[in-house]
């Protein structure tokens, strides 16, 4: 088993799946769980992420799916369509 760590960072709040509210802005440690496949080269197969989500009443390993981590990153880069010339 092998664990990797990154750090994403949040402009703006943003939710996940089983959020009840928005999470505040802030930098956290995603961290991704694999297990090495029985095969004659190396091959990894992930198992598990989680994203540590800190608050008030401390810090929380919440799971989340890779892609809809990507998703909620992406959604807080668009700032939505340039604006229009006035001219």
């Amino acid at each position: 088993m092998r664990t990797t760590t990154t750090l994403v960072t949040f402009t703006r709040p943003f939710t996940l799946f089983g959020f009840d509210k928005p999470h505040a802005p802030g930098s956290f440690e995603v961290r991704t769980d694999e297990k090495r496949l029985d095969t004659t080269f190396e091959a990894w197969l992930r198992v598990s992420t989680t994203i540590l989500l800190s608050d008030r009443w401390g810090t929380q390993a919440w799971a989340v799916d890779p892609q809809e981590l990507q998703n909620a990153l992406d959604r807080d880069l668009d700032v939505g369509p340039e604006p229009r010339n006035r001219g």
